[in-house]
């Protein structure tokens, strides 16, 4: 029987149907004393049976409801429907839904045997007490807005220090329980420190608190602690899993990204405790707030740290899509604890969201300006202010150089005079006749990118044939097999694994060329560089020449990408060869850059075209455009991707320059006579005068050949030839004599002289020396994606994407929220603005809460909630309700306070309790779920690095920056990527930096971290789950950076433990586990150093190694002492107690 049927039928159960019934109710008989003494709680008893097992099929979803059924409302199950009613209330005998929970037949069983759910006897019993109860339905509890719950009565007052400690020891007296006992100052001192600055307490430190024996001891401890600009460090990290921070941008290639601004930015703002709400309009809509900071535009690049793709071949629009839905997803996530994602492709199964709501809270971040662009633009500039204050003292200094243009010279009135008398002449020479205007076309292509870059028809005939493949190639080195020849076989891929590029020999070729001897002299008109798919990086400086027979040079000219450009994987890179003949080499150098690891030339393709090497006939038709004038914006009409050639005549009277006006909507190029003399790859509608070029036009006959290239919207076209440059308001002064002009006119003509008179120029070149320098500056400034909203009229449509596929365009919606939760205010604007006020609203039932179960799961292991990613249908119920309510109203009435709420939770007599496990809890409670003992568990991988850098003294204080290259072991971006693939090892103090300053490549992370369960940041990682492995032992024991911290670590020990061996281990207990040695372990330790150091004192190469010389030798001390220390301090770096919060 199908599944639509199943409800459909009057189903009477047989004889061997009713004796299944029967015994089985015998079985459900135990179940029911266990559940009779309570009563029936949908929330806690109902919906979780239900939502498992049920509504995937039977829940919100249209698409893919069964039976039509409907489960998760009441109206769904008590509704009227042919047959036998699903549900009678009060009556689970006559109920559809209770019998086929237990009928025999599988057919008609529910859930079905392949569905993978099953129901136990206690929760079939549940139903059937709900069923009885009247099938009470309440709205999910996380859905419903927090109400400050009163604080419960307990009989141990003595015991508690603040509100939480009221609800917990209630639960536990409730029960029967009682709490621990407190945790002595030692063990709280250590805990207290990793919690809050992540790093232990130093000897001092501990021995400060022992000592204090005041009242407020602890409280001034927390207060000491909350104050370090180390609490902003730690507390950053668990923001940054959630913001997906990485230093790479994700996907295949995964290359790298400058945006550590934004990690800078969370620790500065957790440092000075910036309120919660605040924290969230500044990174959702920095940017739409009213004269935002550079601060609150930095802040928007939490949503910047998407990833983008720079594959070729990949769809920008599909990507850019991908991250607006990873915004949705994390926005949800992140601050209602929603798993929103599952709405994208259908209405999601469990919670109240469809797919048409999911997209149209898609719409208001589907507005910003990025578009899965390889330079991650839009970019914010943010410069120190050592930088600030170099930029506005050149500033200075320009305007001050610029004033003196205005000073009055008799050198400057005479050049002016001259310069009247030859603009005079100059405006009696005649100017070129030209043809009309014929056009061809439309060619389409496949991108924007493709069309511009590729040579239709009639721009290769303009600029020739590519005579390259006729010639010989040849280069420095070569290894890999890529021969020099690969570059003029005419395939133009680039990729290296279809052995398509060229390859030099690194590192012996330190100065890698490659170059082509052409079959003769060749006019060269241009030469078209095509850079390989990948590591495109390898020409990013060059030097391109032309030599003669002789090897004389004729042309040559320098390519940086910061002044020149690079040419970009899968794309021509076109160099006009200016007026060249008799070329026959063609030859590229590498040049030596700072910074490049790999001197490495590395080609796809190599064209030289020349204009007389071609014989070839078309079949062109160009069209005449006889009604078009000059100095007219012209509509083409073109589609997307689709380019048009136009082309005209020239004929000069004599040689001479002519200024020729342009402007175009999109890309243009533009070649004279077969050399390209422009071109510009860009995003505008056509305007006048939008690009100038002074062209030598030959007597006679000149071909003028334009390409226009549309991306979208209107295309145009402009075309002007200048005069004598003149603006328009000067040319009718010049033609007024000296005597009888105004002074206004005379101010006016001085002053347009000023702009180029030679008289000025060593002044100008002054101010442009100056300006070079600001720029220098600028551009040294680092910049950091952001968020940007689109202008008006350039604001995207949404739409439903069917089955989530963004070339599956539905219905067109409208900005909104999900009608299930709370109506967002008057006023409140429909953008990410809007968005961060409705998720702030004191109606909102799931912000606060979500933030102070996060939080409380970093002092307790586990949230309040232990399903800290879903509060929705699907999550977990809350171990303490009331408390989660009562911090989730407290943090939202006391303004949102972080540190505020952080004080609240240490200061508990809860968090203070031993760790140790005590009473009849050992075993029912072994999860610490009634928060009968204080909290142990493993430190986190960031955690395991830095109190390791902190016992060994090696810890650096620097704080912000770019991320930093500890050692990791070797060649893992050498094995991953063809892009960047080196990892260049910190050296000096960035060596021994916090790890949340590690550098993060999402494909390939930071290993042991990784090992330790950091996540990639690939997506928005809620929680860690903890794992035990054998590799965490491995790290901790033998990776490079850990061997090297107990290098240093028993340095410490030697030069500050004391005297005898003994002295030096008890200092080394007392630094890494903040209390007094315990006498077994201190013999345990004892007899492990003395074992060592007879080895080591019979193996000095051994001990030499393994000491290593980070540090030199104590004053005193033997290498083999100091090698024996060094595995004491190993091992105890990897002791349970040190590696655990207890």
């Amino acid at each position: 029987m199908n599944s639509v049927s199943f409800f459909l039928k009057d189903v009477s159960l047989s004889l061997k149907q009713r004796v299944f019934v029967f015994g089985f109710c015998l079985i459900v008989y135990f179940c029911n004393q266990a559940v009779s003494g309570d009563s029936i709680d949908y929330n806690r008893d109902i919906r979780p049976v239900l939502s498992r097992n049920c509504f995937s099929c039977h829940g919100p979803d249209e698409g893919t409801r069964k039976a039509g059924l409907r489960l998760d409302i009441r109206e769904g199950v008590i509704a009227e429907r042919k047959g036998a009613p699903v549900v009678v209330p009060g009556k689970r005998n006559e109920s559809e839904l209770y019998a086929r929970l237990l009928i025999a037949d599988k057919d008609e069983l529910m859930p079905p045997p392949d569905s993978g759910h099953e129901l136990t006897a206690e929760e079939i019993e549940l139903i059937g007490k709900w069923i009885d109860g009247g099938v009470a339905y309440d709205r999910h509890w996380a859905f419903v807005p927090p109400v400050r719950p009163e604080i419960p009565d307990v009989k141990d007052r003595d015991w508690v220090k603040n509100a939480i400690d009221y609800f917990i020891l209630s639960g536990l007296e409730k029960t029967g329980h009682y709490p621990n006992k407190m945790a002595d100052r030692h063990t709280i001192i250590r805990r207290l420190s990793l919690d809050l600055t992540g790093l232990p307490p130093s000897p001092t430190e501990v021995e400060a608190f022992l000592k204090d024996k005041s009242s407020n001891a602890y409280e001034s401890l927390v207060d000491d602690l909350l104050s370090r600009p180390s609490y902003g460090e730690r507390w950053a990290r668990v923001w940054l899993d959630l913001a997906r921070f990485a230093d790479s941008s994700g996907y295949g290639s995964d290359p790298l990204r400058v945006i550590w601004k934004y990690r800078d930015w969370v620790i500065d703002a957790f440092n000075k405790n910036m309120p919660y709400d605040q924290f969230t309009v500044d990174q959702l809509a920095g940017d739409l707030l009213t004269k935002p900071s550079r601060d609150q535009l930095l802040a928007t690049a939490f949503h910047r740290n998407t990833k983008t793709n720079t594959e070729g071949g990949t769809d920008d629009e599909e990507f850019r899509t991908e991250a607006v839905r990873d915004r949705v997803d994390t926005t949800m996530q992140v601050w209602m604890g929603l798993t929103m994602g599952c709405a994208k492709c259908h209405t999601h199964k469990y919670d109240p969201i469809t797919q048409k709501e999911y997209y149209q809270f898609y719409s208001f971040f589907n507005q910003s300006q990025d578009a899965d662009r390889g330079d991650d633009s839009p970019r914010l500039p943010y410069p120190t202010k050592e930088q600030s204050k170099k930029i506005d003292s050149i500033s200075k200094e320009i305007k001050s150089l610029e004033s003196k243009l205005n000073v009055h010279t008799p050198e400057l009135a005479n050049g002016q005079q001259n310069w009247e008398l030859k603009s005079l002449r100059d405006l009696a020479k005649p100017k070129p006749k030209k043809s009309v205007w014929e056009t061809v076309g439309p060619f389409k292509a496949d991108s924007f990118d493709a069309a511009f870059s590729y040579s239709f028809e009639p721009e290769s005939l303009a600029i020739g044939l590519n005579v390259a493949p006729q010639g010989a190639a040849r280069q420095s080195s070569t290894a890999y097999d890529g021969f020099a020849k690969l570059a003029i076989d005419g395939n133009t891929s680039g990729v290296y694994a279809d052995n398509s590029v060229t390859h030099t020999q690194n590192p012996d070729d330190k100065s890698p060329w490659w170059e082509v001897v052409l079959l003769k002299p060749t006019d060269v008109s241009q030469v078209v560089l095509w850079n390989r798919a990948e590591a495109s990086e390898r020409l990013s400086a060059f030097r391109i020449l032309g030599l003669d027979s002789k090897r004389k040079v004729l042309f040559q000219e320098d390519f940086f990408p910061e002044n020149k450009g690079n040419p970009k994987s899968g794309e021509g890179f076109s160099i006009p060869f200016k007026a060249k003949r008799d070329v026959s080499i063609v030859r590229l150098e590498l040049l030596p850059v700072k910074g490049r690891n790999e001197p490495i030339l590395s080609l796809a393709e190599v064209q030289v075209f020349s204009r007389t090497a071609d014989s070839r006939e078309t079949n062109i038709e160009w069209l005449t455009k006889s009604q078009w004038n000059d100095a007219e914006v012209h509509d083409l009409k073109l589609g997307s991707n689709e380019t048009v050639y136009l082309r005209r005549k020239l004929v000069a009277q004599i040689e001479g320059s002519q200024k020729i006006s342009l402007g175009s909507g999109d890309g243009i190029k533009v070649w004279l006579n077969g050399r390209e003399i422009l071109a510009k790859k860009l995003k505008r509608d056509a305007k006048p005068d939008q690009e100038t070029v002074t062209v030598s036009l030959d007597k006679g006959e000149n071909e003028i050949l334009i390409k226009i290239v549309n991306q979208d919207d209107k295309s145009g076209f402009y075309f002007n030839l200048k005069g004598a440059d003149f603006p328009e308001d000067i040319l009718p002064i010049l033609l007024v004599a000296e005597s009888d002009r105004t002074s206004l006119q005379r101010k006016k003509i001085e002053a347009h002289y000023r702009t180029f008179a030679k008289e000025l120029d060593p002044l100008r070149k002054q101010i442009e020396l100056k300006k070079k320098d600001e720029k220098k500056l600028r551009d040294s400034i680092v910049t950091t994606p952001y968020m940007q909203e689109l202008p008006k009229n350039k604001r995207r449509k949404t739409h439903l994407l069917v089955k989530g596929n963004f070339l599956s365009k539905g219905e067109q919606v409208q900005a909104g929220f999900p009608e299930a939760f709370h109506k967002p205010k008057k006023g409140v604007p429909l953008n990410r603005l809007g968005v961060a006020k409705w998720l702030l609203q004191e109606d909102n039932p799931l912000t606060a809460r979500v933030a102070v179960n996060r939080f409380w799961a970093q002092f307790f292991g586990r949230g309040l909630l232990d399903s800290e990613e879903d509060f929705g249908t699907q999550g977990n119920i809350p171990d303490h309700p009331e408390l989660l309510d009562w911090l989730a109203v407290e943090f939202q009435e006391k303004g949102w306070d972080m540190k505020r709420l952080i004080k609240t939770i240490v200061m508990s007599a809860t968090y203070s309790q031993s760790a140790k496990v005590h009473g009849e809890l050992a075993e029912s409670d072994f999860r610490n779920v009634r928060l009968g003992r204080g909290p142990r568990f493993r430190l986190e991988a960031e955690m395991v690095r830095d109190q390791a850098l902190a016992l060994s003294g090696l810890k650096s204080k620097k704080m912000y920056g770019p991320s930093v290259y500890p050692p990791q072991p070797p060649n893992l971006w050498q094995a991953a990527f063809n892009g960047q693939r080196n990892w260049a090892t910190s050296k000096g103090e960035d060596r021994y930096r916090r790890a949340s300053y590690t550098f993060l490549r999402r494909t390939v992370p930071y290993p042991s971290m990784a090992t330790f369960d950091a996540p990639s940041r690939e997506i928005c990682a809620v929680r860690r789950i903890r794992t035990n492995t054998p590799l965490q032992s491995f790290v901790t024991l033998n990776d490079e950076a850990y061997v090297e911290f107990a290098q240093a670590m028993a340095y410490r020990i030697y030069n500050e433990g004391g005297v005898t061996a003994e002295d030096r281990i008890k200092y080394a207990l007392r630094l890494t586990l903040a209390k007094p040695p315990e006498e077994n372990r201190l013999k345990a330790l004892m007899e492990l150093y003395e074992s060592e150091l007879v080895y080591y004192l019979k193996e000095a190469d051994a001990a030499k190694n393994l000491y290593g010389q980070i540090a030199p030798l104590p004053k005193g001390a033997d290498i083999s002492e100091m090698a024996a220390f060094t595995v004491l301090a190993n091992v105890l770096l990897n002791l349970d107690a040190v590696l655990m919060k207890g």
